[in-house]
């Protein structure tokens, strides 16, 4: 977290303009304000990034209302029974904001939901550094519609979002990892949609896929008198056009388990009626609905209406009482600033728990109690108040001990099939992982045997322009065919200690993996983290964010089609092996 003791409020421009205005993910805290959302992320959970003796947060604003005609078209005025304001005249100000669950976006981050008033939700990634934030996805644009040629209308009606959550992380059994993300959505005829989410490549912005896996058409509530039927009125015919003002998770009915069933949706309409719950069952199948190419996850999901009700929220907010003490400074200077004599009311905007529960957050505004307020914008604030519940937890994971590391992904490497030896990348790869064994005082049966093995692949392609059929592997480059040496275990052949600089060719000396590799003639370069090579060109790394230790990016190298051991490795590790810390660009 940002601090050891606790957080001092911080004051933001504009005031929220959604009742919960508040979200707190394992790195960021969003509030949203108006047109805007501003990000604050933890100083000390930046590491190497961070500024000694600056402020507690790091602070940037998203313009979340600025959208290209690509993204969202300009929209004609509908006819007068489905009209929206909010689609065609609003400023297109924030109505709800949430994060993803943990590993949906770029790095294995989460993801910001952005819903805006002009019924459009928006993701926006980051790819961890400082104020790099981009909206990469509009995703009205996946929503399944099909043309309906006897009321065109209602196309565009079920392309409207009004409201949307995201279901609890669940877990299954191809992918004890990272929990498969599903986003519910509801449109604006009553039909609510549950979405599996992922992304086609892992290492950069966008690539969104959506798979429909669930949906329900609710039934109409008619609250109607029979006189606002024969005459009614503008606000009558927006609130029963358009019903649906809020989705939430009511029962955390799931236990990490993704055939638990029955995990309970709560689904508010704008007229007054009481919420209606519906059941929201995922079951993974050989043969789903929806497969995710990635993580090879089939799903089947249903939905279905209960008669029951008053279920409590999922993620239960902190009270508003938890921040009286919190609260007593900037209502003091509040009070000093306009002299108003102790007459002063507060606005609640949401609360949230931080992800570890040791802290708790509230969104505020602080006006004048008695009288008339007036001000121009600049004069809007929010303030942000915490409160500390408990002291923070240890995270056992960090700073692990860096040779049990290496071991744990050489072993690794061991345990890939010979045939993902595809490119140059992936034999340097394998070649210096070999160098590494044979150098190892106390290597494993199973490293030594798979260091033997692959010692053979290698060398038969310093004779072969084809690749070698037991192992399709590449053949070898002049500069690896002059690397190749005699290493003295019987008749093995095994990599030589060097790589080739690629500023003067001479040789780079192989050493126990470090952070730097130092060539012959004085060049010096980062060692991968991951893949111990030397990192020689510029622009084709990435960082962890707690260590600040180097890897590539694999995502800006090309890579062979199917699978290959760089794309497995990278994979398998896709956040700090040393500290599991996420990765940032």
């Amino acid at each position: 977290m940002a601090s050891s003791g606790t957080l001092r409020p911080v004051d933001l421009p504009y005031w929220p303009t959604c009742r919960e205005a508040l979200t707190w993910s394992e790195h960021d805290l969003a509030v949203a304000a108006g047109e805007v959302a501003h990000i604050l992320t933890p100083r000390d959970a930046l590491s190497s990034q961070e500024d000694p003796g600056q402020k507690q947060w790091h602070k940037f604003t998203l313009r979340v209302n600025q959208f290209e005609q690509a993204e969202w078209p300009y929209q004609e005025l509908a006819n007068i029974k489905h009209v929206s304001l909010g689609e065609e005249i609003s400023d297109s100000t924030i109505v709800s904001l949430a994060w993803s669950p943990p590993g949906t976006g770029l790095h294995r981050r989460s993801v910001l939901a952005v819903l805006t008033s002009n019924l459009v939700l928006s993701f926006w990634e980051t790819d961890g550094r400082l104020g790099m934030w981009k909206r990469t996805c509009i995703v009205n644009q996946y929503l399944p519609i099909q043309n309906d040629q006897e009321e065109p209308s209602r196309v565009r009606r079920k392309r409207r979002i009004r409201a949307f959550c995201w279901l609890p992380p669940v877990a299954s059994s191809t992918s004890p990892t990272w929990s498969p993300p599903f986003l519910v959505v509801a449109d604006d005829i009553c039909t609510i949609s549950v979405f599996r989410v992922w992304k086609n490549k892992n290492g950069v912005y966008g690539h969104w896929s959506f798979g429909l896996v669930a949906q329900h058409i609710l039934g109409r509530v008619d609250t109607q008198s029979p006189l606002s039927m024969v005459q009614p009125s503008l606000r009558s015919m927006i609130s029963h056009s358009s019903p649906i003002s809020k989705l939430e998770i009511a029962d955390p009915g799931v236990d990490g388990d993704i055939r638990s069933k029955g995990i309970l949706l709560q689904v508010s309409r704008n007229h007054d009626t009481l919420p209606q719950t519906l059941v929201v069952d995922l079951e993974e199948t050989t043969q789903g609905e929806v497969a995710d190419p990635l993580g090879g996850i089939n799903i089947k999901a249903s939905i279905t209406e209960s008669p029951s009700g008053g279920h409590t929220p999922h993620n239960a907010r902190p009270s508003e009482n938890t921040f009286e003490a919190a609260i007593q400074k900037p209502r003091s200077d509040f009070d000093d600033k306009y002299s108003l004599g102790g007459r002063i009311r507060i606005r609640y905007y949401g609360t949230s728990y931080s992800p570890d529960k040791s802290q708790a957050a509230a969104c505020i505004s602080l006006h004048p109690a008695d009288m008339i307020e007036y001000g121009i914008p600049s004069n809007q604030h929010t303030k942000v108040v915490f409160a500390q519940l408990t002291e923070p937890l240890g995270d056992e994971k960090v700073n692990q001990d860096a040779s049990a590391v290496y071991e744990g992904i050489l072993h690794y490497m061991a345990s890939t099939p010979a045939g993902w030896i595809k490119s140059p990348l992936d034999r340097k790869i394998a070649k210096i992982a070999v160098a590494h064994i044979f150098r190892s005082h106390q290597r494993s049966t199973a490293l030594s045997s798979w260091a033997s093995s692959m010692t053979k692949l290698l060398s038969a392609s310093i004779h072969s322009e084809d690749p070698v059929k037991e192992g399709n592997a590449v053949p070898a480059t002049d500069k690896e065919r002059e690397g190749l040496t005699a290493s003295g275990h019987g008749n093995a052949v095994a990599p030589g200690d060097q790589e080739q600089c690629d500023i003067c060719d001479s040789a780079i000396p192989f050493s126990v993996p470090s952070t730097s590799a130092r060539c012959e003639k004085g060049h010096q370069f980062s060692r991968c983290g991951l893949s111990f090579i030397a990192i020689q060109e510029p622009g084709i790394s990435k960082y962890c964010a707690k260590c600040g230790r180097q890897f590539l990016d694999i995502s800006k190298l090309s890579l062979p089609d199917g699978p290959s051991l760089s794309q497995a490795l990278f994979d398998k590790f896709d956040v700090c092996p040393y500290c599991q810390g996420k990765f940032r660009g």
